[in-house]
């Protein structure tokens, strides 16, 4: 698919493949994206054969199967679609990788002080459940901007698993996931990845990366609730579920066999009834990346946040933090001082659909995220609509 280059077109094109935007301009995809149209279409198209046809003939199945195969695709670096399993959100997905993990009592895990929630919480509530302590990283400022020498004093010999975001949520700092996986690697220690903030902007070097984790409801463009969890096979191989259902075991299709052997493959984590419209709203939305290319979408949001971040500062904003050259992503941050930045929220929400966040000492900030059907002129207008309150 091309992005038409005429203005007219382009606007054209964007309301008619995204019709959220005929009532504001979209610039929170690092929150929740507004569905495609086809991925809506996508969704109202089986429900409705659902309701006129039943659900007898299973005509969900090759959507399951060419899903999971996109979003290895996606991916790259040798991922499988077996190696993918479907979860209910990033939080879900993350919980597959900590409470599934093969931990002996005492070993740890790390994670980073500044983090977004959902992956911190996860491997604290570890010490509750398989007494193995979560360790910290301290947060060294307020843009995340983590290295490998800020990991490496918490490594130790029971240090099992390392896990982190590719890219931060609110000042949009991304990680150099090949220099902290492959020194992970080297000391035999796993590294778990939440990729929610970058998969569907930016592309991934995961070659030292063990497990991703990702809901679709951000930069992938899919429906809130449909997320995956990747891990390697070596890896996966080694891994029990916690919960084990009758669609997870080896034998099941041996229904009264009641075998608790898990199935060889990733869907040894999908224990039941499948989300099969979320699943289907996730596929559309991956072919439509997919149609505009990984490495168009990638320029093309770098830019923008580039030059958003720019327009911000000239119309006097504070950025939270500096987007670099080496940063992949499409967040910045910024506040005023001596304003009201609720107040300045609400008056840009007549016309914007942005994020306002709070940072750790919890102060307002106002994100910006635009993605691949966003263009120089959305943020042309942001800024003059700051200008002139």
């Amino acid at each position: 698919m091309q992005i038409p280059t005429d203005s007219a077109k382009f606007h054209a094109w964007r309301r008619e493949q995204f019709p959220f935007f005929e009532r504001k301009i979209c610039l929170t995809h690092a929150s929740i994206s507004p569905l495609p149209r086809r991925s809506s279409q996508a969704i109202a198209n089986y429900a409705a054969r659902l309701s006129n046809e039943g659900q007898f003939d299973y005509i969900h199945d090759a959507i399951y199967k060419n899903c999971k195969e996109r979003i290895a695709r996606m991916l790259g670096h040798g991922a499988k679609p077996e190696e993918i399993a479907f979860a209910g959100s990033t939080s879900h997905a993350l919980g597959l990788v900590a409470t599934s993990f093969p931990w002996q009592a005492g070993e740890n895990c790390v994670v980073a002080d500044g983090d977004f929630p959902a992956n911190v919480i996860i491997w604290k509530n570890l010490k509750h459940t398989h007494n193995v302590e979560c360790k910290i990283i301290p947060q060294r400022n307020e843009a995340m901007d983590l290295t490998l020498e800020d990991v490496l004093p918490l490594l130790d010999e029971k240090t099992r698993i390392v896990s982190l975001s590719a890219v931060h949520f609110l000042s949009g700092a991304s990680l150099n996931l090949n220099e902290i996986g492959a020194e992970l690697h080297r000391r035999g220690i796993k590294f778990c990845v939440d990729g929610i903030q970058a998969l569907g902007a930016v592309q991934l070097d995961l070659e030292h990366v063990d497990f991703v984790c990702a809901d679709a409801h951000k930069w992938l463009l899919g429906p809130n609730g449909a997320a995956f969890m990747w891990a390697r096979s070596e890896v996966l191989e080694t891994m029990r579920p916690q919960i084990l259902g009758w669609l997870s075991t080896k034998e099941r299709e041996n229904w009264f066999s009641y075998d608790t052997t898990p199935f060889p493959t990733a869907e040894r984590f999908e224990p039941g009834a499948r989300n099969y419209l979320g699943i289907i709203g996730m596929e559309s939305s991956l072919a439509l990346l997919e149609e505009v290319g990984s490495s168009t979408i990638e320029a093309r949001i770098i830019a923008l946040r580039d030059y958003g971040s720019q327009k911000m500062k000239e119309a006097g904003a504070q950025l939270l933090f500096e987007p670099r050259k080496q940063d992949k992503s499409g967040i910045f941050s910024f506040r005023f001082a001596g304003r009201d930045i609720e107040e300045l929220n609400r008056h840009l929400d007549e016309k914007f659909a942005l994020s306002l966040r709070k940072d750790k000492q919890g102060e307002f900030v106002i994100r910006v995220s635009p993605h691949f059907m966003n263009c120089e002129g959305d943020l042309d207008e942001l800024a003059n609509a700051i200008r002139s309150h």
